[in-house]
């Protein structure tokens, strides 16, 4: 895989299943990406009311100055000039003050910078203010920064514009560091003639990869990049160890902060190459028909009442209030809700099953994929409140294809193609359960197909299609950024249960 590096929007539009895979997503990044033509407000901005002058003759008058407050994104090495108009020409100077909050960092060597950092000014005889905005490219690794223009009248009242300044990031390698001849996986050298020019000879797998070298053309090894791996990173028993061959892991505790590799206490793993955080699955969950008798309604419990995550739990496909628009299904629990929950059984059904003593909910709770990303929100696991359900790219990007070219090496029913080190526990049922049901939703709907999604088999890393109706598995993920830079997914269609 030849390594590549594409600016944080996007990766973040691929990450959202916009190309590839016949998916067919909406765009979930509200505004445009940010040329450099000028930029005028729409009609979801907000008006300020309370701005006067004098036009000379003793009457104050009242300018009424627009300000878009839709959040948008803006690449990187570009100038963009943003407008601001007034409902009618002033007489005199206008001047709203100006504060600056966010990650971005201001100056010519860092983020961006900007015509005027501390107020804007409509001059006498004008119907327009502007900024403009230049912002910086980068060479090293660096997430999207969050940059908002907080504006103030003379009345105090305040609007604000969220801007987030795009990110660089690379996209993971395959994990595929040995070559073959189509019989033997395990190869050090790569064969010439029509099987030359493999895999391991090119990307991130080649930087901390001896096998990897280049042989009959492809990359070199690397010791100066940012993604080269000391001993201590490649070192299974150290507790610094980021994963075998290009991947770069790092466990995450509830609490957001960062664990040891040889922890137990995390509930995330965060990929260092794409910047994306994925929570992890939970042990085997059982859940059980307390019910004996046959003409009342069933009575689920789960065995664990802590283990909402648990890898055996299946889900409908259904949209999230941050995620992708589209058609989908859900399995209620017994009452449907949790407003009026007595008893654990109002907590799982026989699919799944969520944590009880949670006040505060403004979601109501099914066994969907969209319930089940609301409720991780609720709960800011790993300190985050953006989940989603990943799409086919994301899902795709941590899956180790060395484990599954030889599908022979797949001798447990929990195997699986994942970094066990990071995403598995000591049962090794974490990601694929006892049950053993490998598959996984993505976001990414079928293209053309209404019912459809994609759905990805962890035990062989193929992507397939499945129904939406299916109950299958799923993992979250979460990027950096804020959730306000998301739309809330609004479904027209009729619901089926």
């Amino acid at each position: 895989m030849h390594l590549k590096k594409l600016s944080f929007l996007t990766i973040f539009l691929l990450s959202l299943g916009l190309t590839g895979c016949g998916s067919d997503n909406l765009d979930a990044i509200n505004g445009n990406t940010g040329d450099s033509s000028n930029d005028s407000s729409d009609d979801s901005s907000d008006d300020s009311p309370g701005d006067t002058t004098d036009d000379g003759s003793g009457d104050t008058n009242v300018y009424t100055a627009t300000f878009d407050t839709i959040p948008r994104v803006i690449q990187r090495g570009q100038t963009l000039t943003l407008n601001y108009p007034l409902d009618k020409t002033t007489p005199s100077e206008l001047n709203y003050s100006l504060n600056i909050s966010g990650t971005a960092v201001m100056g010519e060597n860092a983020d961006y910078t900007i015509s005027n950092a501390a107020v804007l000014t409509f001059t006498a005889a004008s119907n327009t203010a502007s900024l403009t905005i230049t912002t910086y490219q980068k060479q090293d690794v660096y997430d999207a920064r969050t940059l908002n223009l907080i504006f103030t009248d003379s009345d105090g009242d305040q609007f604000t514009q969220p801007l987030l300044i795009s990110g660089n990031v690379y996209l993971n390698d395959s994990g595929v560091s040995n070559y073959s001849d189509g019989s033997d996986f395990t190869l050090g050298a790569q064969p010439g003639d029509d099987l030359a020019l493999q895999d391991a000879a090119y990307g991130l797998d080649v930087i901390i990869n001896s096998n990897a070298l280049a042989n009959a053309g492809g990359d070199i090894q690397d010791p100066s990049s940012q993604f080269y791996k000391n001993s201590r990173d490649i070192d299974s028993a150290d507790t610094e160890y980021k994963g075998r061959a290009g991947f770069r892991f790092v466990k995450i505790g509830n609490d957001g902060m960062p664990r040891t590799a040889n922890s137990t206490d995390y509930s995330c793993v965060k990929d260092e190459i794409t910047g994306l955080t994925w929570q992890v699955k939970g042990p085997t969950n059982l859940l059980t028909n307390q019910e004996t008798d046959n003409t009342l309604p069933d009575r689920y419990t789960m065995d664990d009442k802590t283990n909402y995550s648990a890898a055996n739990f299946v889900y409908a496909w259904w949209s999230s209030k941050l995620g992708t628009t589209g058609r989908g299904w859900r399995y209620t629990l017994n009452d449907s809700t949790l407003d009026t929950a007595t008893d654990d059984s109002d907590y799982a059904n026989a699919t799944c099953g969520y944590l009880k003593d949670l006040s505060g909910r403004e979601n109501e709770l099914y066994c969907s994929s969209g319930a089940y990303a609301d409720e991780v929100n609720f709960l800011g696991v790993c300190g985050q409140a953006n989940w989603l359900v990943p799409s086919v790219e994301q899902l795709r990007s941590i899956i180790d294809y060395s484990k599954v070219t030889d599908y022979s090496t797949l001798s447990l029913a929990t195997d699986h193609a994942l970094d066990s080190d990071f995403f598995d526990c000591t049962g090794n049922d974490c990601v694929v359960s006892n049950d053993g049901n490998p598959v996984y939703w993505t976001s990414s709907q079928v293209k053309g197909a209404e019912s459809l999604a994609w759905c990805i088999n962890l035990q062989t890393g193929s992507v397939n299609t499945c129904n939406k109706d299916e109950g299958r598995k799923v993992m979250l993920v979460s990027s950096n950024i804020p959730a306000e830079f998301f739309t809330q997914a609004a479904d027209d269609s009729a619901e089926s249960e």
